[in-house]
């Protein structure tokens, strides 16, 4: 169940650190964005909603571990991520959100999303290296000590590194319908989390919660780069 985050900052896991950092940065990014509040509501709203969501799927999944030792629930140093229980507390708690402002809310919000989202992830992903599985590419795979299992999405952190340029030259130099941006980047985003699967060995193809993440990813991107009427 659980894959080892071998490299901390102090008593931080790296991972939550970058987390941390993300966060951090897309909040300054909507602030220089002039994002209305709604936007900065369902920013918020996604990542309370995921990080309680990712603490539950282990609670659930383990009590008896959390209950001999509850200070992992806040760091929860020996796992990576509870991408189900992410996924679901975030999509709550977007539903949420845009529920309450759904009579304010338009695609241009979702393109002020994308652009403080972009480098936010790429600094975030930088910590997917040490929580990935064995590379296909020696390129990037590390050899050294017990790190020779964590370069996997390394190749995913080069990737959202070129999409965040991308997605930042389409928003300011060319000419765009609203929520174009935001689907420029969750296209994007879809086709490097593939991209950084393909460089990991696997016995048989089956689709796991990533592959169905970027699944929904390349639909939504896809939909929204599709020119509609503003209603």
């Amino acid at each position: 169940m659980y894959i080892p985050a071998q490299i901390f900052i102090g008593p931080l896991p790296l991972f939550n650190v970058l987390m941390v950092l993300g966060i951090a940065l897309a909040s300054l990014l909507l602030s220089r964005h002039h994002a209305p509040e709604r936007v900065q509501d369902i920013f918020w709203a996604i990542i309370v909603g995921a990080i309680l969501g990712d603490k539950v799927i282990y609670i659930v999944t383990d009590l008896h571990y959390y209950l001999e030792d509850p200070a992992h629930l806040i760091f929860t140093p020996e796992s990576s991520l509870g991408l189900w229980g992410l996924g679901i507390g975030a999509v709550i708690g977007a539903v949420i959100v845009i529920t309450r402002h759904l009579s304010e809310w338009n695609r241009h919000d979702l393109d002020a999303l994308a652009l403080a989202l972009a480098p936010a992830l790429t600094l975030w992903s930088l910590g997917f290296n040490w929580i990935g599985l064995p590379s296909q590419m020696p390129l990037f795979s590390i050899h050294k000590q017990h790190l020779d299992r964590f370069a996997t999405f390394f190749f995913f952190f080069l990737l959202m590194s070129m999409i965040t340029v991308t997605v930042t030259l389409f928003a300011r130099r060319f000419s765009h319908a609203r929520g174009q941006v935001a689907g420029l980047f969750t296209l994007l985003t879809a086709i490097a989390l593939v991209a950084a699967q393909l460089t990991a060995p696997r016995p048989e193809f089956t689709l796991s919660a990533l592959d169905w993440l970027s699944i929904i990813l390349g639909l939504g991107g896809y939909r929204l780069m599709t020119p509609m009427a503003e209603s």
